[in-house]
């Protein structure tokens, strides 16, 4: 009778000497872009935050924005761009020598774009900062400051223009984030200023576009800050309208029928003893409890047999590329094939910040952290 290991061995075997067979792979490029972690990967457009701080002498003009809007304004931006630089540069003729040097520092202005949502948010924005700095926009102007006669009429009653007692600026800070890899890097515009700013048009004929507002922003310099993103970090960053449900791959969120890996039953034991250890016992222990319990029901000795062999194979591929498993630590990517699109993808956080968690890794996939929060 044949061994079922034979064709094992005999893979294996076949891969350790001849690793690449005829024809190399896309292995360079994975080595590039994927290993530790997506270090070297693109940074995806999409994954950004906005947040205006506006000083507190402007918001109390305006409690709507104070008490409530303020944290929803950040999340409706729709595109913004990063600052950009250009310096002078001169070309000086030192003994005969070409000698370049530079002269003076240009900022870029920068264009935000935001959903005119429907309760109009963002146009109470484009309002308050209207209303702080320009005294014709005051809903408190009497109709007849603005008749067709000349508004000098013996004596001068009425405000126009900047003459409205403005000294605070309105916005204290505008904050620029890009995020990756539970990862931001922010980029804050020192004293913006609008310098134009306004509403979408309207159209009859166009049934699919959407309504924005825009607004081209001045500033004197930019400060640059790195962090790791977190509840409220950067301020506001998930603290409303934000899915807390734990992932369904994590311990929590119901796990899976494996032995090894993320959100399996050593896993999930793992974490129930910690927490007893620590003495930090909630609601998240007994869930974690109950689903590692599920599963190791669940669990036979062909299937253990099968993810060990699995790992096994894995381990051995790996061998002298000097990266870890798939090259992204702590972390399971569904295997390629029918039925992984749209699936979560379940990432454990490492202890210092160039392993932190890696970002969606294709279309249609959500990002789940291993505590359930899903963060970029």
């Amino acid at each position: 009778m044949a061994n079922k290991l034979n064709g094992f061995l005999n893979n294996v075997g076949q891969g350790l000497t001849n690793p690449k067979g005829n024809l190399g792979d896309f292995r360079h490029a994975a080595r590039m872009f994927i290993d530790d972690t997506f270090r070297l990967a693109p940074k995806q457009k999409f994954l950004f935050f906005v947040n205006f701080e506006i000083n507190p002498a402007a918001l109390e003009q305006f409690p709507q924005l104070k008490n409530r809007h303020l944290p929803e304004i950040n999340m409706l931006c729709k595109t913004a761009d990063l600052p950009q630089f250009s310096a002078s540069v001169d070309v000086k003729n030192q003994y005969n020598r070409k000698k370049v040097v530079q002269t003076t520092l240009d900022y870029t202005p920068v264009n935000i774009t935001m959903h005119d949502d429907n309760q109009g948010i963002t146009t109470f924005l484009l309002e308050a900062y209207y209303k702080y700095y320009y005294r014709d926009g005051r809903g408190d102007a009497r109709e007849d400051a603005y008749g067709a006669r000349n508004t000098y009429s013996g004596v001068r009653k009425y405000r126009y223009g900047l003459d409205n007692g403005t000294v605070v600026p309105f916005f204290k800070n505008i904050k620029l984030y890009q995020l990756s890899r539970q990862q931001f890097t922010e980029y804050t515009l020192v004293n913006p200023m609008i310098e134009r700013w306004g509403h979408d048009s309207m159209d009859y004929s166009d049934s699919a576009g959407v309504s924005e507002n825009t607004m081209v922003i001045n500033y004197e310099t930019v400060l640059y800050d790195r962090g790791r993103i977190d509840e409220d970090l950067p301020a506001t960053f998930a603290t409303s309208h934000y899915d807390t449900v734990p992932s369904p791959l994590s311990v929590e969120g119901g796990g899976v029928a494996n032995l090894f890996g993320a959100g399996g039953v050593l896993d999930g034991g793992s974490s129930v003893l910690g927490d007893v250890a620590s003495g930090d016992i909630g609601l998240g222990t007994l869930l974690s409890t109950a689903n590692t319990v599920k599963n190791a029901k669940q669990l036979n000795t062909e299937n253990i047999t099968a993810e060990g062999i699995g790992l096994a194979t894995s381990t051995l591929s790996t061998i002298g590329q000097g990266a870890s498993l798939g090259g992204i630590a702590g972390s399971i990517i569904p295997s390629a094939g029918a039925g992984n699109e749209g699936t979560t993808v379940a990432l454990a956080p490492n202890s210092d910040n160039s392993g932190s968690q890696a970002p969606s890794v294709g279309q249609g996939q959500k990002l789940a952290s291993a505590r359930g929060r899903n963060t970029p």
